[in-house]
Formats: structure tokens, sequence, C-alpha cells
């Protein structure tokens, strides 16, 4: 009589597998656990990107609107639409007085901020100690008291008024400061103040304190705020006749378009005017000024602004989710080998059941679907649970960013359609997409067959492996061969060496149950010589299926290869910068504040005055070199360059940056020195001239003095500080460098220096050694990071080794009843468990961290000589990562391990 068929149509049929998948779920709820704890991590960690960079981006736009103000219109110098914002240059003070004329205009202010404003305290002992950052700028702005315009909000006191000139040093100025930066460090209103700004230490009066953008909130994000009247903010950053924008209300009724044109049109005919202003400059900055009277300038809309500064925030928002995007990517992938493997062991387990199912007369694509709807559940619930981790990892970074000075950032943290949508695709695509290769294996195999023999790798299979596998890997190695070895661009050989990367991670993962057998009888020869009999069968029950070992270690040769990769590049890193650091350096101390920011620095002040005690103690300081740089400051043929500053008649006894052709000095103050990679990219030599674009407009001709070949420190194009003091006025010196003349106690010079760098609290004195273990301290914090978020691929690599044991002891239940029977003991039942997944660990561990090393060569091979020259690989750490790997197996195994050694002896015998 023939059997009845479950239709897909028929409702029964539906029924009974979806009853099907809910009962497998049920009764194995520790795998339906770790299964979908493996996936909820990388779904966690995708939606924790997005959670946190949306609260990001929702609080700067949210920042940048109440900044804005009610203001309509802003006047401005104009860049090219390659040019850094950050060498905007500001506007002539007397357009102010265009602006207010024109028809349609209510209310206009100007705008004046800047870097490197920083209050200075009194610790207990009645030092100075600067205010410290969190790596945010700390800014000086004008209070210019016009509604609507105004960006801070005096909550205490009152508001600052001009009291002097500061080029008096008599006069103590008065400001206001944000409420966060005068609460967490004590300031208080009616006390007298230092700050240290780019136009050097001035004492202040704090007369009040502020909510900055928001009358309600203190939205500083971090920033510390100080703020002035208009004229000593001037003063103070080096900008005496200058507004960095000016800002503008129309009359209600009045039409923007018409009054930019009219304005636009008014700044076009005072422009040719504007060299007049600079009579009313001071001398010393006549140079500086001509660069701004010769700035176009343009008028734009709110909006514009607005879209501007969003811009400039979503660049560092972008930053933090592609870092954490790249290691949600990683969580996932992982994630993906351990529930592939975890499906293919329990369709094998249930092979028996499925074939009875389909005796009974279920379908191939009935029990296919059973597979693909309990991998859905596993989906549906892991996205679920991730998306509620994820929201609680993002609150607790929120709560990290503000303990660590980051600001406050409140508010509900938003959640987006777009998130729960990709955290679905991802949750429940690749869990689904895991197991199409075991529902379809399941398919294919005839119900009397599979109720027969359980389902192995046969010789064939193993065969056919070996052969496509070394295909692949042939492949790979191919590419990594050719991005290591051919010359091609940076982009085009780190394409070829990733493609390479996976290409041949690919191969090894399909040839890996080849050697898994051989593999696993090595690793487990020591153990067998420990521990006799448990020994012995932890490496046979390695060796049985050397798939399913194979693809228990997947998750962790991921990993381990990633952990890997990253301690071979960044100690090849380490290796060439302490090299280089220590081929580079001759100078003998260093000045600079520490902070991790291309825009962080000091008043020049304090260059000159070491530079004058060079000249009054010669016996001391013999000389002494100041450093500045300008991301984006300078323009070559269109494009534009950063661009370092530095006393070029010293720079060769401070530094040596392996100079090829000329001399740091043969051009004088008009010397341009190259690096040989853009020198030879342009054909140019030692004596070519180069027509060198500035911010406004300006360009002058250098003349190539030296072409060099280490820009570890200096970068690609240095010019002479003179150059910066004529086109880039604003930059600050990053650091100064100071040399002892022969003969001289390093003490002694030292204290000498200090007695002037104690004037700002703010900065570091260091020698080379100190120099040098700082730089490294930095690079090790950053490398300590990445390693810690590829730790969490270890980690999930840990749940997929549980899950196996855990299959692998249900599905070995008679035999380990039959083992107890005949006089194994709990402890060497434990014991055997134990160690074969210490063997399968090691397995993972081994072709993890040599295709860590390999990748790692082909990567240094692929990153420029600037960055890496040095092959250095670190021994002692990738045998740490295999001594941990085989922990991890040992802990991957406590809860299988217990589970065996608790069966009942006659329930396990009798088990079907």
């Amino acid at each position: 009589m023939p059997t009845r068929s479950w239709t897909g149509s028929s409702p029964s049929g539906a029924d009974l597998v979806l009853r099907l998948t809910l009962r497998n779920i049920s009764r194995r709820k520790l795998r339906f656990a770790l299964t979908t704890l493996a996936v909820v991590l990388g779904v966690s960690f995708l939606s924790t990107s997005f959670f946190l960079t949306d609260k990001l981006r929702d609080t700067f736009a949210e920042l940048a609107t109440d900044i804005t103000g009610e203001l309509d219109l802003v006047v401005r110098t104009s860049i090219s639409e390659d040019g850094q914002r950050l060498n905007r240059l500001p506007v002539p003070a007397e357009v102010l007085a265009v602006v207010v004329d024109i028809p349609g205009v209510a209310a206009a202010a100007p705008s004046i901020a800047g870097w490197n404003v920083v209050p200075i305290l009194l610790d207990d002992d009645g030092e100075p100690v600067a205010v410290p950052h969190s790596g945010a700028p700390q800014l000086g702005v004008n209070y210019n008291g016009i509604d609507g315009l105004e960006q801070m909000f005096v909550t205490s006191g009152r508001t600052p008024e001009r009291t002097g000139s500061l080029h008096d040093p008599d006069t103590v100025g008065e400001f206001i400061l944000d409420n966060r930066t005068a609460d967490d460090h004590g300031f208080t209103i009616g006390e007298t103040y230092t700050v240290s700004a780019p136009g050097g230490n001035r004492r202040f009066l704090l007369v009040g304190t502020a909510n900055f953008g928001s009358p309600d909130e203190n939205k500083t994000v971090g920033t510390n705020i100080s703020s002035f009247d208009t004229a000593t903010v001037q003063e103070l950053l080096g900008k005496e006749g200058l507004y960095d924008e000016i800002a503008i209300i129309l009359e209600p009724g009045a039409e923007p378009a018409e009054v930019m044109a009219a304005i636009q049109s008014a700044l076009d005919v005072a422009s040719a005017q504007f060299h007049s202003f600079l009579d009313a400059i001071p001398a010393e900055q006549r140079d500086a000024a001509a660069a701004f009277a010769e700035a176009e300038l343009e008028v734009v809309t709110a909006e514009t602004k607005i879209a501007e500064d969003q811009g400039d925030f979503d660049q560092f928002i972008s930053i933090i989710s592609s870092v954490l995007l790249g290691f949600a990517i990683i969580a996932v992938v992982v994630s993906t080998f351990i529930i592939n493997n975890t499906f293919a062991i329990v369709i094998g387990q249930r092979v028996r059941e499925l074939a009875l199912l389909r005796a009974l007369g279920a379908t191939g694509r009935q029990i296919s679907r059973s597979v693909r709807l309990e991998a859905a559940v596993i989906g549906i619930v892991a996205t679920a649970l991730g998306l509620v981790g994820g929201y609680l990892l993002a609150s607790l970074l929120r709560w990290v960013l503000v303990a660590t000075g980051f600001g406050e950032l409140p508010g509900a943290i938003p959640i987006r359609p777009r998130t729960i949508i990709l955290a679905a695709v991802v949750g429940i695509g690749s869990t689904v997409l895991s197991a199409i290769g075991p529902s379809r294996r399941v398919r294919r195999i005839p119900p009397v067959a599979a109720m027969r023999d359980d389902v192995r790798i046969t010789p064939t299979g193993l065969r056919r492996r070996l052969q496509v596998g070394s295909a692949v890997t042939a492949v790979g190695i191919a590419a990594l061969t050719m991005g290591m070895t051919v010359e091609m661009s940076t982009v085009s050989i780190l394409t070829a060496v990733g493609a390479g990367a996976f290409t041949t991670f690919m191969g090894v993962y399909l040839l890996s149950p080849v050697i898994a057998r051989p593999v696993a009888s090595l690793l487990g020869w020591p153990i067998q010589r420990l521990y006799r009999i448990p020994g012995r069968l932890a490496t046979d029950n390695a060796r049985r299926s050397p798939r399913r070992t194979a693809a228990t270690a997947a998750a962790l040769t991921i990993g381990l290869a990633l952990v890997s990769l990253a301690a071979v590049v960044s100690d090849s890193m380490k290796a060439t910068f302490v090299r280089t650091i220590e081929e580079s350096i001759e100078a003998d101390l260093f000045v600079y504040t520490g902070a991790f920011n291309p825009a962080a620095g000091f008043s020049t002040e304090l260059g000159e005055d070491l530079t004058a005690l060079s000249v009054d103690r010669p016996d001391l300081v013999e000389t002494v070199m100041t450093y500045r740089f300008a991301m984006g400051g300078m323009s070559i043929d269109g494009s534009y360059k950063d661009v370092s500053g530095a006393d070029l008649d010293v720079l060769a006894d401070h530094m040596n940056i392996m100079v090829t052709e000329g001399h740091p000095d043969g051009e004088g103050r008009d010397g341009l020195l190259l690096h040989v990679d853009p020198a030879t990219d342009m054909a140019v030599t030692v004596g070519d001239q180069v027509t060198v674009g500035f911010p406004g407009g300006r360009s002058t001709d250098l003349t190539v003095a030296a072409v060099f070949e280490d820009s570890t420190i200096l970068g690609n194009w240095v010019v002479d500080v003179d150059v910066f003091d004529r086109f880039l006025p604003t930059a600050p010196d990053a650091f100064v460098s100071v040399v002892f003349p022969d003969g001289a106690s390093a003490t002694d010079s030292r204290s000498a220096v200090e007695v002037v760098t104690d004037e700002y609290p703010q900065v570091r004195v260091e020698d080379r050694t100190e120099f040098k273990e700082a730089q490294e301290a930095q690079l090790d914090q950053l490398l300590s990071i990445i390693q810690v978020f590829l730790g969490l691929s270890l980690f999930i690599a840990v749940l997929g080794i549980t899950n196996t044991l855990a299959l692998s002891v249900y599905e070995r239940t008679r035999e380990l009843g039959l083992l107890r029977a005949i006089g194994m003991t709990r402890r060497q039942l434990r014991r055997m468990v134990r160690w074969e997944a210490v063997i399968i660990a090691l397995f993972g561990g081994l072709l993890g961290v040599g295709m860590g090393v390999l990748f790692g060569l082909a990567v240094i091979a692929a990153i420029p000589e600037t960055f890496v020259d040095i092959v250095s690989i670190p021994y002692s750490s990738l045998l740490g990562y295999l001594v941990v790997s085989g922990l991890f197996g040992m802990l991957a195994a406590i809860l299988p391990a217990r589970r065996a050694a608790r069966l009942n002896v006659l329930d396990a015998i009798s088990y079907e």
C-alpha cells in the first residue's frame, strides 16, 4: 500500500513541519542556546555600531543646528572644493561695516574661534596644572552678546568685558567657561586664572559660566570652551583685525536670495580696497594679514553651514562606524562557520530519525524545509536578542564616552528601521544560508540508505577536497605572491593581498579535513603518553571525523589568523617605528602636548622663549627647533598636501631625515624639502623651483633644497617656519626640540628648559628615551584596542567548540555508557572530553597562527616602506596564542565533559 505524502500545500503537512521544528528546538535547548548565542554576538556588534553612530550623528546634527542659532547668512573666505576647512582664512574686520549697511540685514556679529586655548589651575601644592582633555579640542571663542547669534549662554555670573589690551602685561582680562569644564575641574567665579593660548599666556578673571550651544544644555561634546570679548580673543588668538566669519540675521520679510546677491556684490566691490586695511593691523602681523586681505569672500546660507558642519562631524563618526562594522563582520563570519558546523553535525545525528519520517511519507523538501525553518527560528531569536544586546552595549559605550570626558549625550539612543532590517538580514540570513548545505544533503539521502548508515566523508570525498582545496590554495598563494612582488599601486597591491588571503583561507579550509587526522595524531601523541587511555581515546575521537574536527576548528582558525596577522603587522610597524625614532632623533629634549591630534599645539611664544634661552645660556642650550603642521595646508598643481614647517637652518642638528640630495638649509627660508616619492613623481631634484599654493589664493615659488627618505616625523613636504608665518600664520607650534652643547650637563640643561616650560603646564618635556617610550605606548594602546576587538572572534570560537563537543557527547551517549560500564571512571571520561577539545583547539590554533603569519608577511610587503620596512615576527606572542587556544579548548569542554561524566550508565547503554 503506498504511503501518504505530506504535501507542501497541505495545511497538515505544514503544521507537522512546524511542530517537528519546534520539537527539535525544545528537546535540544542547550544546543539551541549555544548556536543562538554565537549569532547574538555578531548581531549585537553590528547593531551597536548603528545604534551608537546614529546617536552621535543626532547629537552632532543637533549641535550644528544649535550653534548656528537664528542666523540666516554667513560671510567668510572661500576655499576650493578639496581645500581643508581647517585652513580657511579669516575675514578682515572691516567687512562687518560693509555687511551691516546692506538693506535687509537686521543684525551682524563676528564669530571667532581658535584651538589650544587652555585654562590653567593650581594644584594643592600651588603648581600650575592644565585642564586635561580626552582628544577633543580646547577652544577659545568670542562672546558677541547679540540675541540669536550668541553661542554661549551665561547661567552664572556675568558676561566678559574688555578691560584693556593684552599687549599690556599688567592687563587682567575677563572670561567665562562652559559649565562642564568649570564644574569638573573646580573653577570658581571671581578667581583669577592663567589661560594659555596661541597668543601666549595671559591672566584672566573668571566672571561667569555658561552653556554652549543651548540655553538649557551644555553641548560641548567633550570640548573645553573659554569665551572672551571679541577684541580680547582676537589678541589671544593672534587674529587682530580679523574675524573667522560674520553671522547675519535678516529682517522679517527679507528675501534671502536678494540679500545674498546684494552682500556678494558689495563684497566684490570692497575687496579691491582691503589692502588699505593693513595700515590698521600691527606691523608684525602685516605679512600674515596680506593673505587674509587677498582672500576671496563669499556669502552662504545657514543651511549650507549646517550641512558642512554635519559633514565634518560625520567624517569623525564614520571612522568609529567603520571600525565597529569591521569587527561586527568578523563576528558574523565566525558565527556562520559555527552554525554551518552545528547543522551538519545535527543532521548526521538525526539521519535515522529523518529517514523514518521520509519512510512515513515526508518529502525531502519538507525535511529540508524543517531544517531551514529551525535555522530561521534561531536567526529570529538571535536577531531579537542581538538588537537588545546591541542597544545595551551601545548604552554602555555611551556611558564610557561620557565618563572619559567626551561630554553629555542626552536623550534616548535612536532605533532606526535600517538598523532592525540590517540586523534581521544578517541574523536570519546568516543562519538560513548556513543551513542550506546540510538541508540539501538530507534531501538527497534515500530513506532506506539513511536508515542503514550514517553519512560520512568517503575517501572519494577526501580526494575531491584535496584536489579542489589544493587548486584554490594555489590560486590564493599566487595572488599573495603577486601582491608581494609585482610593482603596482598601493591600492592594487592591497586588493591582491586581500583577495589572495581570502582565497588561501578558503583553500586551507577545504584542505583541513585532509590534514586533520595526521595533525590530530601528532598533537595527541604527548597526551597519550601522559594520560594513557583517556589520551588515546581523545586522540581517536578527534581523528574519527576529520571534517567535524576541521569545521569545529574553523572558527578558532579565523580568529587566531586575524589576531596573528595583527600581531605580525603591528610588531613590524613597531619595530620600524622604534628603529626610525632611534635613527632619526638627534635632539636631546622634546617639548610637546602629547595629544594625538594634528591641530594640537601651543603658543609660539614658548619656542621664542626657548630660543632666547639658547642665546642667553649657550652653555646649556645650543639650538632650538620649532615644528608646525597644517593638514592640506598647501597645494601643488591644485592638489592639497599636508605640510610641515621647521627651522631648516638647524634641522640637521635635531633630526636625521636621511637626506639623499642637497641639504635642509641649502636654500634658506625659501627652501622646500621633498620626500623621495613625490620628488620622483614630480620629476624634480635639488635646485628646481616648485610653485606652491596656499589658502586665500596666494602662491610662491620655493626651491627644492633637499630630497630625503625618512618621512616618519616630518611627512613628505617640509618648508621653513618662515613660510608658515607668511602663509599659515594661525598654525601653532606642534613641538619644539632642544639640542644641548657638547659637554653640557643634561640635568642642568633640562632644568633650564623646564624653568621656561613650567609656565606652560599643558606641555611635557621628554628626553630621547622618554619620547621613544611615549610614542611606543601610544602605538601599543592602539594595537591593544584592536586585539581586544579581535578577541571577540575567539570568544565566539569557544562557543563553537563547546557546541560541537556537546553535540558529540549527545551523539556518543551509548559509547560513553559502555566505557563507563567496562570500568572508565568519571574523571577519566571528563579528561577524555577535555583533551579532545584541546586537540581540536590546537589544530585550529596551528592553522590560524600559520595563516596569520603568512597573511601578515603579505600585508607588510603591500604596505609602503615609509610605514613598515622591518619584518618582526613576535614568536613569544604567537606561542602564547597557541597556549591560549589550548586553554580555550579546555574551557570549552567544561560543560560537555561534566554532562558526559553525569550520564547514567544503564540509560546510556540502552540509548538509541
